[in-house]
C-alpha cells in the first residue's frame, strides 16, 4: 500500500532546518517542533507537545496576533517581530495549511533570528561609530546604500563575498559592478520601491556571489529616512537560506506526493475495470501530482500497449512507448525502476529526442508493474523539471506502481471469477432444466407447465420489486416445482377421468417428494423449501403441512398464484382449460384468504393493465 508521509521522517527534515520551526492546531497547541525550536524553548519534546505554544515561547501570554490573522488565509504569510526576555529578536512568519478540500489542517511558524538586525538598528540610533564597529563583526552580510542605490559601506562578511580587500572599497560603487545586469536591475528596483514605500521588506531571492556560486538568500531591507521623511538610503542584511529552502521544497514535494497517492488509492477502491483504472490514475498524477505526463503500458518486452495516459498526445505516447521498450530490452525483457534526465539520456537518439523536446520533458521515471513475480507492464511519469525524481520520489512512485499492479491483478481475478460463476450458473440452469424435462416426459399433458409457471412467477416478482438474485432463485424453483410427480404413477397423471380420493392423496405427495429430491442439492436459494410449500394456502387449508401465512415463504406464495393461474387457464386430460379470466377471478376472489394479497394484485396488474400473456411469457412492448 501507499507510504504515509509520516513514514518519510518529516521530523528529520525539519530538524535539518537551522531556524526554529513549529506547527500548532486551531487551539494553538503544539503538534510538532524541530530541534532548533526545542533548544530555543529550553524544553524536551515531551514537555512541549500538546501545550499552548506561548508557554514554550513566552510572549506576554497568549497567541501572536500574526498567528490569528494567518489561520483564515490559505497560503498567505503573516509576519511579526518577537522579542524574548533574554534580548534576542525573532521574525515570526505564520501561515495556515489547508488540505485539497480547503479544510484547515494546522499552522506553521518559521522563526528567523534577526537579533543582529535589531542590534544594528540600535547601534545606528546610538552612534554611527558603534554602528560601524558592530557591522564589521557580524557574521551576516550587511550593506548600506544611499538614495541612488550606490554603496556607502558594508561589513567584512559582505566584502569577502564580493572579493573586496577592505569593506571601504565598496564605497561609491553599485550592483552593476558585482552582479549580472538582470540581477543588478532587480536589486535597484527593489531598493527604489522600499525607499518610496518607507517600510521594511523581506525578500527571498536567488543570489550569485563573485566566485560564481549560486544560492538563495533571505534579505531584510530597511529604508533610511531623514527627519523630513525623505529617503536617504537603505540598510540591508542577508544570509544564505539555500538549505532551508531545499528543506521546505522537499516537504512540499512529499506532501504533494502524499496527497496524490491518497487520491490514487481512492481511484483504486472505486475502479470498475483495468482500463478505466489506468486512465484515472494517470489523470490524478498529472492534475494533482504536478507531472507533465503519465502513461500506463501493459505487456512485456517490446510488445507494449497503452492502457491509459494523461497529458500526452498520440505522437508523444509513441515516444513514451519507445522509451519504455528500449529500457525493457536493456534489462532482458523485464522492467526495472529507473529515473533519467531525458535530454541527456536520449541525446544519441535524434528522433526520440525531438519527441521529448516537443513534450518539453526534462526528466522521467519508469516503474514496473509486477504481480506474483511476473512483470506485466510499467508506469511512466514525466516532468518538465530536470532531476525531478530523487530517491524519495521514486520510492513513493514505486509504492504507487505496486498499488496499481495490485488493483489490476484484483480486477483481472474478479473478472475471471465472474466468468467462472457465469459458467456455473449456466450449468446449474441447464441441469435444472434437464431435471424438469424428466417430469414432462412422464406427463406430456403438462409439458411446458413448469416453464410457464416459472416465467409468470418471475414476472410477478419483478412487478413486486424483488431483487434479481431472489428472482433467479424463484425461477429455479418454478422450473422444477412439480419434480416430485416423478414418484406419482403415470396412469394417475394421465387419467382423463375424475381422480378418486386415494389417487388425489397420492398426487398431494409430490411437493414433499420434490423436496426430498432437491434438498441435497446445494442451491444458493431455498429452492427445496419453495417447492415444498407451493401448494400451501394462507388459511392453512393447503398441503402437505397445512402451513399458515407467517410460515410460508414469499417465493412460495408467488409460485402458488402462478401455478393456479397457469393450471386453470390450460387444458388437462380430465378437463378443458377454463381460460385466463376465470383463473384471474379465482385469485381475486380468494386473495387475502388463500392467496397473498400483494402477490394477487401484482398478478392482476400484469394481465389486466400490462397485457401479460401465458403464450408469449412477456409483456407487450
Amino acid at each position: 500500500m501507499a507510504t504515509d508521509i509520516r513514514d518519510i521522517d518529516l521530523r528529520r527534515v525539519l530538524d535539518a532546518a537551522p531556524n526554529p520551526i513549529f506547527l500548532h492546531d486551531r487551539e494553538f497547541r503544539l503538534i510538532l517542533a524541530n530541534r532548533a525550536y526545542l533548544a530555543l524553548a529550553g524544553m524536551t519534546e515531551e514537555e512541549a507537545l500538546g501545550r499552548p505554544y506561548w508557554e514554550a515561547f513566552p510572549k506576554n501570554g497568549g497567541p501572536l496576533p500574526s498567528c490569528r490573522h494567518a489561520m483564515d488565509k490559505a497560503e498567505e504569510e503573516e509576519t511579526e517581530e518577537v522579542r524574548l526576555p533574554d534580548g534576542r529578536v525573532f521574525l515570526s512568519r505564520a501561515a495556515a495549511l489547508f488540505d485539497a478540500d480547503g479544510a484547515y489542517l494546522c499552522s506553521r511558524h518559521d522563526l528567523t533570528d534577526i537579533t543582529a538586525l535589531d542590534q544594528a538598528r540600535a547601534a545606528i540610533a546610538a552612534s554611527e561609530a558603534k554602528h560601524r564597529t558592530l557591522l564589521e563583526n557580524l557574521p551576516q552580510k550587511i550593506f548600506w546604500k544611499d538614495a541612488r542605490s550606490v554603496y556607502v559601506a558594508c561589513n567584512a562578511a559582505y566584502a569577502r563575498d564580493l572579493k573586496l580587500a577592505q569593506p571601504d572599497d565598496i564605497a561609491g560603487r553599485d550592483d552593476f559592478e558585482f552582479y549580472p545586469r538582470e540581477l543588478a536591475e532587480k536589486y535597484r528596483a527593489d531598493d527604489a520601491r522600499i525607499m518610496a514605500g518607507g517600510r521594511v521588506e523581506e525578500i527571498e531571492e536567488p543570489y550569485r556571489a563573485a566566485d560564481g556560486q549560486e544560492a538563495w538568500v533571505h534579505t531584510v531591507k530597511v529604508p533610511l529616512l531623514a527627519a523630513s521623511g525623505e529617503p536617504t538610503g537603505i540598510l540591508g542584511i542577508f544570509w544564505d537560506v539555500t538549505e532551508q529552502r531545499q528543506a521546505h521544497q522537499r516537504i512540499e514535494r512529499l506532501d504533494r506526493m502524499y496527497r496524490t497517492i491518497s487520491l490514487c488509492n481512492q481511484t483504486l477502491v472505486h475502479a470498475a475495470d483495468e482500463l478505466a483504472l489506468c486512465r484515472e490514475m494517470c489523470q490524478v498524477l498529472v492534475s494533482h501530482g504536478g507531472f507533465c505526463g503519465a502513461c500506463v503500458l501493459l505487456g512485456n518486452g517490446t510488445a507494449l500497449a497503452v492502457a491509459g495516459a494523461a497529458g500526452l498526445n498520440e505522437e508523444q505516447m509513441g515516444f513514451v512507448t519507445a522509451f519504455c521498450a528500449r529500457r525493457a530490452v536493456e534489462t532482458s525483457g523485464d522492467f526495472q525502476s529507473c529515473a533519467a534526465d531525458i535530454r541527456n539520456d536520449l541525446a544519441h537518439d535524434p528522433e526520440a529526442g525531438a519527441a521529448g523536446g516537443e513534450l518539453n520533458i526534462a526528466s522521467a521515471a519508469m516503474l514496473p508493474l509486477v504481480s506474483e513475480g511476473h512483470h506485466f507492464g510499467c508506469l511512466w511519469v514525466g516532468s518538465r523539471e530536470p532531476s525531478a525524481f530523487d530517491d524519495e520520489t521514486v520510492v513513493l512512485l514505486q509504492e504507487l506502481a505496486g498499488d496499481l499492479a495490485f488493483g489490476i491483478g484484483n480486477l483481472r481475478a474478479r473478472a475471471e471469477r465472474m466468468g467462472i460463476l457465469e459458467k456455473l450458473d449456466a450449468s446449474l440452469d441447464h441441469a435444472v432444466t434437464a431435471i424438469a424435462g424428466t417430469v414432462e416426459m412422464r406427463d406430456p399433458y403438462t409439458a411446458g407447465h413448469q416453464r410457464r409457471v416459472a416465467e409468470l412467477a418471475c414476472a410477478i416478482a419483478r412487478e413486486m420489486g424483488l431483487d434479481a438474485d431472489r428472482i433467479q432463485g424463484l425461477r429455479m424453483a418454478g422450473i422444477v416445482h412439480d419434480i416430485g410427480k416423478i414418484h406419482v404413477p403415470a396412469e394417475i397423471l394421465a387419467n382423463p377421468g375424475k381422480l378418486s380420493d386415494a389417487e388425489f392423496e397420492i398426487i398431494k405427495t409430490h411437493p414433499r417428494a420434490g423436496y426430498e429430491i432437491l434438498r441435497s442439492i446445494d442451491f444458493p436459494w431455498p429452492v427445496a423449501d419453495i417447492v415444498l410449500q407451493h401448494h400451501e394456502k394462507l388459511d392453512g387449508s393447503g398441503y402437505p403441512n397445512g402451513l399458515r401465512e407467517p410460515d410460508i415463504l414469499l417465493e412460495a406464495r408467488i409460485l402458488t398464484v402462478a401455478d393456479v393461474v397457469e393450471a386453470m387457464a390450460s387444458h388437462r386430460p380430465y378437463r378443458p382449460g377454463f381460460g385466463i379470466f376465470p383463473a384471474l377471478q379465482e385469485i381475486s376472489r380468494y386473495k387475502g384468504r388463500l392467496y397473498d394479497a400483494a402477490v394477487a394484485d401484482a398478478c392482476l396488474r400484469l394481465f389486466l393493465e400490462k397485457g401479460y400473456s401465458l403464450d408469449t411469457h412477456r409483456i407487450p412492448a
